[in-house]
């Protein structure tokens, strides 16, 4: 299944990581290149301190970290994952392109549910592919009435909900061990 949810930035386009079929549609979907990855939405900062290659300074660091973030980091864990072949040999289409993985941690109690029933979730931003964001539930709901009529999609939280615009993550990895930061994006 693949969902549409809000989180503390813009509305969010999902699906289980082991939902390889739901990961192909979310490309078809929003019309994304298939050499741009999908961010992994993960439930906590003790997931990432388990499973990537953060050590514990920087997962301190993480947590009091005051805007919303994604973190570029390693998993061999999830790279393990990304080559997964499924019992009908599907295969995630695009698996050659996760060098490294960007990491979202839960922030919301619509977020905490999901992820308890999927953990963890491929995400990326609900909108198409080179058109802005999208804040506005009813906007949502209006991008992708095709496929929510067909249940290709499934919206967590319709509602009237409006998040603030031009609210987007900073994107960044830590240089090494440190807590140097090389930024993709600052906000």
């Amino acid at each position: 299944m693949i969902y549409l949810l809000p989180t503390d930035t813009c509305y969010w386009i999902a699906c289980p990581i082991h939902d390889i079929k739901s990961y192909d549609w979310i490309y078809k979907i929003k019309k994304r290149n298939l050499d741009k990855p999908l961010a992994i939405l993960v439930p906590d900062f003790k997931w990432l301190e388990e499973n990537t290659d953060l050590n514990k300074e920087q997962i301190t660091f993480l947590k009091e970290y005051s805007r919303p973030f994604t973190v570029l980091t390693d998993s061999d864990s999830l790279k393990i994952w990304i080559n997964y072949i499924d019992e009908d040999n599907n295969e995630f289409i695009n698996r050659d392109i996760y060098d490294c993985f960007a990491f979202r941690i839960v922030n919301n109690d619509t977020q905490k549910r999901l992820i308890k029933e999927n953990w963890p979730m491929f995400l990326t931003s609900a909108n198409l592919s080179n058109k802005p964001e999208i804040y506005k539930s009813k906007e949502v709901e209006e991008e992708f009435a095709y496929y929510l009529k067909r249940e290709k999609l499934s919206f967590v939280w319709k509602n009237t909900w409006n998040l603030p615009e031009n609210w987007t993550s900073d994107i960044f990895e830590f240089v090494w061990d440190s807590l140097e930061l090389e930024y993709l994006r600052k906000n």
